[in-house]
């Protein structure tokens, strides 16, 4: 993984998700970080610090602008292909008149609209050796061709180890067994649970593994299948429906 996006809301409120993306570039080396900019960048959003301590830790970073009456998430898509993204680090952190949402509608609109691979940064959360990940997958079976890069990609550069939750669900199949070669060439260790929902495994084995990063595939069905409802008309997570206090790297296709 060479370059990465970050779009935000505002600089001033998402300073610690592009600090974090600066850490996490350098601990991957990663080269290049895009900062898509929905509001105009003011003298006292520290631009200045955050440039130098970018440079400090030898990671080019450039700040785009949202053309006007652009879509975001359009836009968000036209640049990742045209800028070649590998990830999208996008932030966790909701506004305070939402306290009760994981995800506000930015982030939750990239998970749901792209199918491009999203690192999602809780609040306020610093940088910090990963050692070890935690994936949890219903089926062994991974549709997507290049699906598990920047998990690969990860566990390779930071010298992190892979635990794998495999969560038999209700609607679990006999074929759920099968595990992609690649998949399986990456785990270090494997749980296997039956719970009603994926989340509901996670919380049963997060302690029991301790990771410093969750891993999930995007999924129409279990997480965020409430971004998939038709009946819901806004883009953002419930904390009661899903919550991570960890970095929860989210892969794209669907199981």
């Amino acid at each position: 993984m060479k370059t990465f996006l970050v779009p935000i809301s505002s600089l001033k409120e998402k300073m610690s998700t592009i600090i974090y993306a600066i850490d996490f570039a350098k601990a991957v080396g990663a080269e290049m970080i895009y900062g898509i900019q929905l509001n105009k960048i003011e003298e006292d959003d520290h631009l200045e610090e955050l440039v130098a301590h970018a440079k400090k830790q030898n990671v080019d970073i450039n700040f785009r602008p949202l053309p006007t009456e652009e879509n975001i998430i359009d836009f968000v898509k036209s640049f990742s292909k045209d800028f070649s993204i590998d990830l999208v680090i996008a932030s966790a952190r909701t506004p305070k008149t939402h306290e009760k949402l994981y995800l506000d509608d930015l982030s939750g609109s990239i998970v749901r609209k792209t199918d491009m691979p999203v690192l999602l940064i809780p609040e306020n959360y610093k940088f910090k050796t990963i050692n070890t990940v935690l994936t949890a997958v219903k089926s062994g079976v991974v549709k997507m061709e290049g699906a598990l890069k920047p998990l690969e990609a990860s566990l390779e550069a930071l010298e992190a180890r892979m635990t794998l939750l495999q969560v038999k669900t209700p609607t679990f199949l006999p074929e759920d067994l099968m595990f992609d070669k690649d998949l399986a060439a990456v785990t270090s260790k494997y749980y296997s649970s039956e719970n009603a929902t994926l989340f509901q495994g996670v919380l049963e084995y997060i302690h029991v593994v301790e990771p410093e990063m969750l891993c999930v595939f995007r999924r129409k069905r279990g997480f965020f299948k409430q971004l998939w409802d038709d009946a819901i008309h806004d883009n953002g997570v419930r904390k009661s429906d899903f919550e991570s206090r960890i970095p929860l790297l989210v892969l794209k296709g669907e199981q």
